[in-house]
């Protein structure tokens, strides 16, 4: 297998974390440069992968000609990019929010579809391994019928209050668009679509934007989801539970274990094991695949499409609008 020559545009710490990942799979590919308008910054980011740093993405892929790119930047920055990208037939993971809006969503997943060339969205929760355990306890039938999904990520966000994560024209919007949507995936990946939606937000940071938030969502199945998400609790969980009619599971951030679960009748929980890479490392492996042509993407342009509407239908409700996801 031919390895892909791979470039990074947006070298802040989800960048490193892309570029990290990458690294861990030498066979299958071969870093050739990032891109990120503070060029000093790229430059770090750069250094230990002895490759070239760039101040303007164009430039990079004029001339490092890579075969696949991660989009790291600020979310206001992924169409006019992923444009860009699609035009020149290159193979792209963008990072989550696909976008600030369903429309510029759309617009990115049309480029690649007319472009013929593979789109896959960073929604890295679907490669953690605990989360891939429950998926086939579900599908397996062990918890039986899935009735109730709860996940909280909670934590002290320092930076938000002077950084673009809480500028809504940057942004999209705040803790609901940008830490949420991973929660509103987790749920499709493990209850299916989602049909309703009830959000509330509240804002404690001298910011513009929400700053903790909560979804009540059911699926197209009648699964019942509570989705909560602080940047302003400082000590707090990153958990998931789920549970069916004949058991419960868990998965816990906080943990070296894979998922735990125990079924009715059951003395203790049974805790699967979690040997295999991080979610990231995971995740980037699966994109090279599908960037040589050997599957189609886990996470799809449609996947995008759907988690930003639950988003638009979430800020409606907030508002005190419709909440139905699309009406």
């Amino acid at each position: 297998m031919t390895k892909l020559r791979v470039a990074v545009i947006g070298a802040g710490g989800i960048g490193g974390a892309h570029l990290r990942a990458y690294a861990a799979w030498p066979d299958l590919c071969e870093l050739v440069g990032v891109a990120d308008i503070d060029l000093a910054l790229a430059q770090t980011k750069a250094a230990p992968y002895a490759i070239p740093a760039f101040a303007d993405y164009q430039t990079m892929l004029d001339e490092c000609r890579p075969d696949a790119v991660s989009i790291c930047t600020p979310p206001r920055l992924h169409l006019p990019i992923a444009q860009e990208v699609a035009r020149r037939g290159i193979a792209c993971l963008c990072e989550k929010p696909p976008a600030r809006t369903l429309a510029e969503t759309q617009a990115i997943v049309a480029a690649f579809t007319d472009a013929g060339v593979v789109l896959q969205f960073a929604f890295c929760h679907r490669f953690h391994e605990p989360v891939r355990q429950v998926q086939e306890l579900i599908a397996a039938g062990k918890l039986g019928k899935l009735i109730q999904v709860y996940n909280r990520f909670g934590f002290r966000f320092d930076r938000a209050a002077s950084s673009w994560f809480t500028d809504a024209e940057v942004a999209g919007g705040g803790v609901l668009i940008d830490t949420l949507v991973h929660s509103i995936d987790i749920f499709r990946a493990l209850a299916g679509e989602i049909v309703h939606v009830d959000a509330a937000v509240s804002t404690t940071l001298p910011v513009q934007v929400e700053d903790s938030a909560s979804l009540q969502v059911v699926s197209a199945t009648g699964v019942i989801g509570s989705l909560n998400c602080s940047w302003v609790t400082p000590v707090s969980e990153a958990e998931i539970r789920v549970w069916g009619t004949e058991g419960e599971a868990i998965i816990d951030y906080a943990t070296n274990t894979g998922a735990r679960y125990h079924l009715a009748g059951d003395h203790d929980w049974t805790v699967l094991p979690f040997e295999l890479p991080d979610r990231f490392v995971l995740q980037a492996e699966h994109f090279l695949h599908c960037a040589h042509g050997n599957q189609p993407p886990r996470v799809s342009g449609a996947d995008g499409i759907a988690v930003m509407h639950v988003i638009e239908a979430a800020y409606r409700s907030a508002q005190g609008n419709q909440t139905l996801v699309r009406p």
